[in-house]
């Protein structure tokens, strides 16, 4: 699977995502990946590359936050993330320091359980 680049991150790419709903399709731990919506955006809205002033990286990553929030996988994306350590990028509609913070209560929750 690829993510077509473009140079503007504000347009979509020609990929064309399927739905979960579709008539057989199998979202499972290696394919989910096939039904996220970022995989029509360009790779850069959700990983803003260094050298990007600061109020841009805020803009961008908040629209790649807007376009997860409706995500069909979006819960499985952020497991992924957070199982891999992902140390960069919008997943699973939190940004790095997000996901951090997540991991931190629930760790706390664990230790208080």
């Amino acid at each position: 699977m690829r993510i077509i680049r473009r140079a503007d991150a504000d347009h979509r790419s020609g990929v064309v995502v399927p739905s979960p709903d579709d008539p057989g399709a199998r979202v499972d731990a290696t394919s989910w990946w096939e039904y996220a919506l970022c995989r029509a955006w360009d790779a850069d809205l959700f990983c803003v590359p260094d050298g990007v002033s600061p109020s841009r990286k805020r803009a961008q990553e908040k629209k790649a936050k807007g376009i997860c929030q409706t995500c069909p996988v979006r819960e499985r994306c952020l497991d992924e993330a957070m199982a891999r350590g992902e140390q960069y990028g919008v997943w699973g509609g939190l940004d790095a320091e997000e996901r951090r913070e997540l991991e931190r209560r629930r760790r706390g929750l664990r230790r208080s359980s």
